[in-house]
């Protein structure tokens, strides 16, 4: 494997891009170097799990692509050991079946506190889950659940201050912003 220049960009608003050669294979797949461990060559294939994610975002009232945001911040408000592609695969599983997956934004609340708690109830065991789309292996980069379950504690503390008569709005806001910092809710 020959010495690879990896460009890494980052962005005031927290995003991040790895910029890598790439080689096109026949299958429309791509493959990569990784200079990690020792270097290796990976394959991905995204395509079909853009597409598998925008169809299921379309059939539950762009509600899955606005979570999987969500959880990105979520992730580096509290340094969580998870990659966005198990972000988003986690996220796509528990909105397939989810009751609120066709309301509004005006549900948002109890979607991220039903997520932190399925989140938190994915077993410590499992190593991996399969990619909407391409099926490939997304492996765990190390145990979420414990901050998973912290964020529900939080969220229920949030929506408590928002059912409550009167509303505390402002307690409201400051909870959500201890589990995503200031970018939601804005």
């Amino acid at each position: 494997m020959g010495n690879w220049a990896v460009i890494v960009i980052n962005f005031d608003d927290g995003v991040r891009f790895e910029v890598v050669p790439v080689f096109t294979n026949q299958s429309g797949s791509y493959t990569y170097p990784d200079s990690n461990n020792g270097g290796s060559w990976k394959t991905t294939n995204p395509r079909p799990e853009i597409k598998a994610i925008k169809d299921r975002n379309a059939i539950c009232n762009n509600n899955l692509i606005p979570l999987c945001r969500m959880m990105r911040a979520w992730k580096r408000k509290w340094d969580v050991p998870i990659g966005g592609l198990l972000i988003d695969t986690l996220a796509y599983q528990f909105i397939e079946n989810y009751e609120h997956r066709d309301k509004s934004y005006v549900y948002y609340d109890y979607i991220c506190r039903d997520f932190f708690r399925w989140m938190a109830d994915q077993s410590s065991e499992q190593m991996y889950w399969r990619a909407p789309g391409s099926d490939q292996y997304v492996y765990g980069k190390g145990l979420f659940q414990y901050k998973a379950t912290r964020c529900y504690n939080k969220s229920l503390e949030a929506i408590s201050h928002e059912t409550a008569n009167p509303k505390r709005e402002w307690s409201a806001k400051q909870k959500w912003r201890e589990i995503f910092g200031t970018t939601f809710p804005d």
